[in-house]
């Protein structure tokens, strides 16, 4: 979501509007939010009705969470265009940025390798949290 963050307002200037997704109520999520800097919402699917509809459910993982995804959605809520990623590979911000102005396919999702910071900060989380993560 971080790279979403720095990458908000080209998106915003191409027409897109940024919106995360998460099974985690707004308690929760909020401060995620904040945390992160992130200048756009989190929805909150606590019931996981969203990430079952949609095909991204991973029930495999704390209880059931989404898999990371990227969908554009027109105006008309057609999907023009959807990456179903992992943890360790995504779609570029500059790929879906590519899409929105040039309207060319981005490329396979890439590999993520977690900076140390973003190792550190998760850690720092986990542990906050009691090493546990919630069941929802």
């Amino acid at each position: 979501m971080a790279e979403y963050r720095d990458s908000a307002e080209a998106l915003r200037s191409a027409g897109a509007e940024v919106v995360a997704l998460a099974v985690d109520d707004a308690v929760r999520s909020e401060p995620v939010r904040r945390e992160l800097g992130l200048p756009f919402p989190i929805l909150c699917d606590t019931r996981r009705d969203v990430v079952r509809a949609w095909g991204l459910f991973n029930p495999a993982e704390h209880g059931g969470i989404a898999f990371p995804a990227v969908f554009v959605i027109d105006r008309e809520r057609v999907v023009r265009w959807r990456s179903l990623d992992r943890t360790a590979a995504r779609v570029s911000t500059g790929a879906v940025l590519r899409f929105l102005l040039e309207g060319r396919p981005p490329p396979p999702p890439r590999r993520v390798i977690p900076r140390l910071g973003d190792f550190v900060r998760a850690l720092r989380n986990w542990i906050g949290r009691g090493g546990t993560t919630p069941v929802g």
